[in-house]
């Protein structure tokens, strides 16, 4: 195999790859492509390509291959969800090695990853695809109400809109709330609302087309609209029960969409009558998600993302504890911020072992919060699912936030 030495990584205005994996890689030549108005700083050693939108795939391939005239760009990395069908795309155009454009597609439009779930005969919410916002109600007569609509490319809870009726959808066409998905660009989706009792996660490594690490978790409540709450959720210890019914539906997942080698996050949903998928994703999850992975199973996720899209086959040696690792997001509220709790507060409640605040005092909170909006991450272990909740309302007890305009 030919040896990697220019890498193009693909950047949004929000998000990147964390900054230490390229300062590890001191044996490559890394060009950054970011949206114009970014505000991350890579370091000396990093190339930065600006570009109006990494989301268009025409773009980046027009980036790339300018930049491959002068230097061949041998792998193209895409840590964020919205430029991974750019990635693929231009994979698949330029010959270049990785996820092709059809397997991009598969882990990134919600609306083909759907066919293929159902197809594969996998339990997913009954699903429709419109060109605009009008025709949800058309969809909806088939997936019934109510609904969530939301675009067909996307991360997070972007553009995810709930309607319980065809009236809130007349609203949707009118009200301020919808103006986000009325000016979608892409195709929508609109799928069957989902009565569910946990919302998990799993967060896993597959290697030749097998899954060989996966770490299910369960959100402390549905993550749809947790915009200003104390969300987060807590590894699964292998005794749960279950543990094994989320590991054998990630891997029939990831085995149904044809991934060989990668990392991936995959939503799901438990009901009174089992397990629904929701979406998965080909990168690392978010919202601490990989520091509680690395903290509690030894296993960097981020690392083995950015080694297998080199090229490369990364050692993992996975460790199985006994008890809950919980991974809070602290809530925050649009405002300045005139009163936060300290790490130091915060660290001496029970059974914390780790506290990063990404908010301080003085910091300004923009008005349009998503799910991972938070003023910092706690960690904190409990023995069982008990203690945990108790843990959970000590911290909420003790959390203070004042927010003024």
């Amino acid at each position: 195999m030919p040896k990697t030495s220019h890498v193009a990584v693909l950047a949004t205005r929000r998000r990147a790859l964390p900054l230490r994996l390229l300062q590890k890689s001191d044996d490559l030549r890394i060009t950054v492509i970011a949206d114009q108005g970014h505000t991350h700083v890579f370091g000396p050693s990093v190339t930065v390509r600006e570009i109006a939108t990494v989301r268009d795939p025409g773009l980046v391939l027009e980036t790339v291959s300018e930049l491959s005239r002068k230097d061949p760009v041998d792998r193209i990395v895409s840590p964020v969800e919205l430029a991974v069908p750019s990635a693929g795309y231009v994979r698949s155009t330029l010959g270049i090695p990785g996820d092709s454009y059809d397997m991009s597609l598969a882990f990134s439009n919600k609306f083909i990853m759907k066919q293929r779930l159902a197809a594969a005969g996998l339990p997913t919410a009954a699903f429709r695809q419109v060109m605009k916002v009008d025709d949800v109600p058309e969809a909806a007569a088939h997936t019934g109400w109510p609904c969530v609509t939301k675009p067909v490319f996307g991360g997070g809870c972007m553009g995810v809109t709930v309607l319980d009726s065809p009236e809130d959808h007349e609203r949707l066409l009118s009200g301020p709330a919808g103006e986000e998905i009325r000016n979608s660009t892409t195709p929508l989706i609109v799928e069957q609302f989902i009565e569910m009792d946990h919302e998990y996660h799993c967060d896993a490594v597959v290697r030749d087309g097998k899954v060989v690490f996966a770490a299910p978790s369960r959100y402390f409540s549905p993550i749809l609209g947790q915009v200003d709450t104390f969300s987060g959720s807590y590894l699964l210890p292998q005794g749960h029960e279950d543990f094994t019914a989320v590991t054998e539906l990630n891997a029939e997942v990831v085995r149904a969409l044809g991934l060989t080698d990668g990392v991936t996050h995959l939503e799901l949903f438990k009901t009174g009558s089992g397990f629904v998928v929701g979406e998965i994703a080909c990168r690392p999850g978010g919202g601490g998600i990989t520091a509680a992975v690395q903290r509690h199973h030894g296993v960097d996720l981020w690392d083995v993302f950015w080694e297998v899209s080199l090229g490369r086959t990364p050692d993992i040696a996975p460790r199985s504890p006994e008890g809950i690792l919980a991974t809070v997001m602290l809530p925050t509220r649009p405002g300045r911020i005139t009163g936060l709790s300290t790490e130091a507060e915060l660290a001496a409640c029970p059974g914390v072992v780790a506290v990063n605040m990404s908010l301080s005092v003085g910091d300004v909170v923009p008005p349009d919060l998503t799910s991972a909006t938070t003023t910092g991450l706690v960690f904190f272990t409990a023995r069982d699912e008990a203690e945990m909740a108790q843990h959970l309302h000590e911290l909420s007890d003790a959390y203070v936030l004042e927010v003024g305009v």
